[in-house]
């Protein structure tokens, strides 16, 4: 059964629970702990004990099997080693049960994948109408309803860190420390669910439960590698268009981290550009670290580009208005009449944007109030941000109190702890839900998340036709002409080239002549062969091409990765395509917005439009080939680079061209 068509209901608020494996409370096995969990936070599902080995566990009756219980359980925790899991969830199915979680390792992980114990666990799943948490988790824990069917640490303490956020997490582990996180930011989590290695449920499938969860009001995830990208995505336009923002980090970004992450999930990772890309156009927030991921719930709202900074340190302001200036927000002078206000109350330093209150509002406890005041009432401001210090607790609760009759003014307000206290140490901003940060770029970076974020995921439109050119009649309409050495009839310098099978950075090989006079085309040919030869190179062949005019050269593609599918690639072409790494990628097809989109967030925007005194190019010429490549990356899947593509005062001319593996 297909895992979207399965209720989570019975794994999230069951009526009653088994836990097969079950072990006296206070033991260092899984049984034990999931079990003292479980009594600690005094669950309020019917429980019930497996274990053929005892007959009574914690003054409760213990069953030899699921077939021995009084009633069949909604959910099953199947805390048995692998070779007995598959037998367990036989049994829960054979008696009605809706749900389990696989806690054991040992199926599809690492070098597993594959192995006979693995392929007999997919094949049940692929078969049952139950829905499977795991294999290979630390569980499912559901603060609100005090229902821990698991045994991660923070499901350990006194307490469940209730809240409104929901968790998934392709890792277990992580999870108690997102939590440490986010109980510091003040926030705390509806239901924390831990995939596993999601042989039958995916994080898609948590998203969409959550996105229909009444007590979820955002979304956070931690994901490695997604075999069902696409329900991701679906998923979470779900939970956008319900009102819940969805944050995700993910692992791999680096060929270090991927490797590391395919080891852990034993599953493909994507291209992690083309990834964030993707969750751009859905409106998802991407967070490069734990404490971004923790911070960005609490920073959520609409914040604008224009910063107003102030502080009692001209240090921390400092720092405050380098940091905004990093993650591209603008620190405006002040307007004349906020200037006045300014200047008529300090008797110390000047009034200017970022704003140094000097020791004066350590002793004057009304500059505070005046300084956000005329300040939030300037129109060339949009956001405050203010950077408190260490102080006596009379300043301190002086700038608290300060800070949150600006708020009710419906000022937008963030705080940078200069100390690195928490959100929590500042209970009255927290009720106000002003965010607090102990680090200025953690501040802004967040800051610049919420306000970039597109508020709506891609319209529901119906399915698309596009041209049905083929990638080769794309090619044909741009491609400078080719020609064997012997055909070439032209009079102008040419360019000669030794093509092969896989054959990069033909420059660097010396398999490249430019500027060939048309006499002196067969010598050229020779020497390449020669070359080739040299080299140990097979099946090659020698090509001449006019000599494109000059322009500015791109280098533009399609690829089709495991995680965001069909992509167009733009950036700086020809021999700095490496030495500048400026490469942007964006999800196919695009439009013509999202074409000159891509083209601006490299170098060669600024190139095409005329830099220094250079001529304008066609960037209109430009841009439609990327539509064209991206119509059909999408259709087809296919993949290709052309580099350079020479973008003239007036068209385009593609010079060197790889399909798949095959240059032409």
């Amino acid at each position: 059964m297909s895992p979207s068509a399965k209720d989570l209901t019975p794994l999230v608020r069951p009526r009653s629970i088994a836990v097969v494996g079950a072990t006296p409370p206070g033991g260092n096995k899984l049984g034990s702990w999931a079990l003292s969990n479980l009594l600690k936070h005094n669950v309020s599902a019917d429980l019930y004990l497996v274990n053929p080995r005892y007959e009574t566990l914690a003054d409760r009756p213990c069953y030899p099997d699921l077939g021995s219980l009084p009633e069949p359980p909604e959910l099953v925790l199947v805390l048995v080693p692998a070779a007995a899991a598959i037998d367990v969830l036989r049994q829960a199915e054979a008696i009605g049960s809706k749900a389990a979680i696989v806690f054991s390792g040992g199926f599809g992980e690492g070098d597993r994948a594959g192995s006979p114990l693995d392929l007999e666990l997919q094949a049940f799943l692929a078969d049952t109408s139950m829905a499977v948490c795991g294999p290979n988790t630390n569980g499912i824990i559901n603060c609100v309803d005090r229902i821990p069917a698991g045994f991660p640490p923070y499901a350990m303490a006194d307490e469940l860190p209730v809240g409104t956020l929901g968790v998934v997490s392709q890792s277990g582990a992580l999870v108690s420390s997102l939590v440490e996180h986010l109980r510091g930011n003040g926030l705390g989590l509806t239901v924390g669910f831990a995939v596993g290695n999601g042989i039958d449920l995916k994080v898609s499938d948590y998203v969409r439960f959550l996105a229909g969860d009444d007590r979820t009001e955002q979304i956070v995830a931690y994901v490695e590698g997604l075999d069902d990208a696409d329900r991701f995505f679906d998923a979470a336009d779900e939970a956008t268009r319900a009102g819940k923002p969805v944050i995700v980090l993910k692992g791999g970004r680096s060929p270090e981290g991927a490797d590391a992450v395919r080891g852990h999930i034993g599953a493909l990772v994507g291209d992690y550009d083309a990834f964030a890309a993707r969750c751009r156009q859905h409106g998802i927030l991407t967070a490069h670290d734990l404490a971004e991921l923790a911070a960005l719930p609490m920073a959520q709202g609409q914040w604008g580009k224009r910063v107003g900074v102030l502080s009692s340190s001209g240090a921390v302001a400092g720092i405050l208005a380098d940091s905004a200036r990093h993650n591209g927000f603008e620190v405006p002078p002040l307007g004349g009449a906020t200037h006045s206000a300014l200047a008529e109350r300090m008797t110390l330093g000047e009034p200017r944007n970022p704003l140094d209150l000097t020791g004066q509002s350590v002793v004057d406890f009304d500059l505070m109030p005046a300084a956000l005041e005329a300040m939030g009432n300037e129109p060339g401001l949009d956001v405050l941000v203010h950077g408190m210090l260490i102080g006596p607790d009379r300043s301190i609760n002086s700038q608290v109190d300060a800070l949150l009759a600006q708020t009710e003014q419906g000022t937008p307000i963030a705080v940078f702890s200069a100390p690195g206290w928490p959100a929590v140490d500042y209970p009255k901003l927290l009720e106000a839900s002003i965010p607090v940060f102990g680090s200025a770029d953690l501040l802004f970076r967040c800051l610049a998340a919420w306000q970039k974020r597109m508020p709506q995921p891609p319209s529901a439109e119906g399915p698309r036709t596009w041209p049905e050119e083929s990638l080769e009649d794309l090619l044909a309409d741009i491609s400078a002409p080719t020609c064997a050495p012997a055909e070439y009839s032209d009079d102008q310098p040419a360019a000669v080239k030794l093509l092969g099978e896989g054959l990069d950075h033909k420059t660097d090989l010396g398999l490249v002549e430019l500027n060939v006079a048309p006499e002196d085309i067969a010598d050229a040919a020779a020497r390449l062969e020669a070359r080739g030869k040299e080299l140990g190179l097979a099946d090659t062949a020698v090509v001449v091409q006019s000599m494109a005019d000059p322009g500015v050269e791109l280098i533009v593609g399609t690829k089709v990765d495991p995680e965001a599918g069909p992509c167009v690639v733009a950036g700086l072409g020809g021999m700095f395509t490496e030495l500048v790494d400026d490469v942007a990628i964006a999800p196919a097809p695009l439009g013509l917005a999202d074409a000159h989109a891509l083209l601006d967030a490299t170098k060669a925007g600024a190139l095409l439009d005329g830099y220094r005194g250079e001529p304008g190019r066609d960037r209109q010429a430009a841009a439609e080939v990327l539509i064209r490549l991206g119509h059909i990356a999408a259709r087809d899947h296919t993949e290709a680079e052309i580099n350079p593509l020479i973008v003239h005062t007036s068209g385009v001319t593609a010079v060197d061209v790889l399909i798949g593996s095959r240059r032409s």
